[in-house]
């Protein structure tokens, strides 16, 4: 495993609490709660650094990914690795990963962090990497972690390492923390369990279904999954070209109002962050799928419809499986990002097994701050993980 470490910060607690808290204040009290308990000598390193990996067709990539690590008195505090998945699209040093994010706070109950940039760094990818691509993202976020591991016990004297590998995510995040644990259970040989050792995880408000999400956001236009879904094709159309004519390109799937947003364009360049691509979209056309995507890329029994169903399907993280280790789904009925029919689906299949967990939170959109159903999920999602679960 080849990696270097770009850049190491250190900040003492009060200062991580305070930038924790004046960027993500839907984590109070929570926040504080656990701050409260730990030492004032605690101090939290964060800790870029690149690694290698491969991608679907096993050609070689540099990614990158952000660690912190809470020590006290030069020694590490804490018993876990904490993954945090999550979506980014950008090699760009300002957004996603290289801030910290709300998952960040996981930190102050587990030790150490990880959460990779599925992106890559820079010019060594010439094309987006993953988004709705999950055995990609399990693929490169496995290697993440394993380069971690390295650097914990070659750079911090860590002889515990391996530490056990608690795997969580919000959003596409959560089909990435399921994609992951897939992988871990299925394809992990032998010296990839030894480095990730998972115990189990947990999933929030996740496309766990690609094609049953298709289906949903393309007859009901209320979602803001579909400004998301020119990234999802663009990605489909790189890792999965047997899904596809030949030739086809992503500009065949718009409408000449969806090519003006340049939104293409903006995806190209990598330097823009999730919630920039939906306000893109939305703020010129609105939430109207059809607006963006030609007729024939919303209905079922059209070409290009049918070309993206086949690679969504390709890409179910819930067929032909069933985990052994424990797993937890959460999802907000009111979502209106992501449909809650994502959540229905693993339970058609799932529902059965004594070690899948699953709660519906039925909370109404109108009683949810500027009726943001998505970002308030992510808020409660990471609450409990910090409050209730442990």
């Amino acid at each position: 495993m080849n990696y270097r470490i770009t850049s190491e910060q250190t900040y003492p607690l009060a200062d991580f609490v305070r930038i924790m808290d004046e960027h993500h204040p839907r984590l109070q009290p929570a926040l504080n709660e656990v701050a409260a308990k730990l030492p004032g000598s605690i101090t939290i390193t964060s800790i870029h650094y690149d690694y290698s990996s491969t991608d679907l067709h096993n050609q070689p990539v540099q990614m990158s990914s952000l660690m912190l690590v809470m020590l006290d008195g030069g020694r590490l505090k804490g018993d876990h690795l904490w993954l945090e998945n999550r979506a980014t699209q950008s090699s760009d040093s300002n957004v996603p990963t290289h801030m910290w994010n709300i998952g960040e706070v996981h930190v102050l109950r587990h030790g150490v962090l990880v959460s990779p940039d599925l992106m890559g760094m820079g010019t060594s990818i010439g094309r987006p990497v993953c988004y709705l691509c999950g055995k990609l993202a399990a693929r490169c976020t496995v290697d993440a972690v394993i380069a971690a591991q390295l650097i914990l016990s070659q750079h911090y004297h860590l002889t515990e390492a391996p530490l056990p590998v608690l795997n969580a995510g919000h959003s596409q995040g959560g089909f990435d923390a399921l994609a992951v644990h897939r992988y871990m259970e299925t394809t992990a040989n032998d010296e990839e369990k030894r480095l990730f050792p998972l115990e189990r995880s947990w999933c929030a408000s996740g496309p766990y279904a690609p094609d049953v999400v298709n289906e949903v956001v393309c007859n009901r236009d209320k979602y803001l999954y579909g400004a998301y879904s020119v990234l999802n094709v663009m990605s489909h159309l790189n890792y999965h070209p047997e899904c596809f004519a030949p030739d086809i390109k992503i500009e065949d799937f718009l409408t000449e109002e969806g090519i003006r947003t340049g939104i293409v364009e903006t995806i190209a360049s990598r330097k823009v962050g999730n919630k920039d691509l939906v306000k893109i979209v939305v703020d010129a056309l609105g939430t109207r799928l059809s607006k963006l995507f030609k007729s024939e890329a919303c209905k079922r029994g059209e070409q290009l419809y049918d070309m993206v169903d086949r690679c969504a399907k390709a890409e179910r993280q819930i067929d032909g499986w069933s985990p052994a280790l424990p797993i937890s789904f959460y999802h907000l009925h009111a979502d209106e990002c992501v449909p809650v029919e994502s959540m229905l689906e693993v339970k058609r299949l799932w529902g059965h097994l004594p070690n899948v967990t699953f709660e519906d939170d039925m909370t109404a959109i109108d009683e949810i701050p500027n009726r943001m159903g998505h970002a308030y999920s992510g808020g409660v999602f990471h609450r409990r993980l910090l409050n209730e679960i442990f």
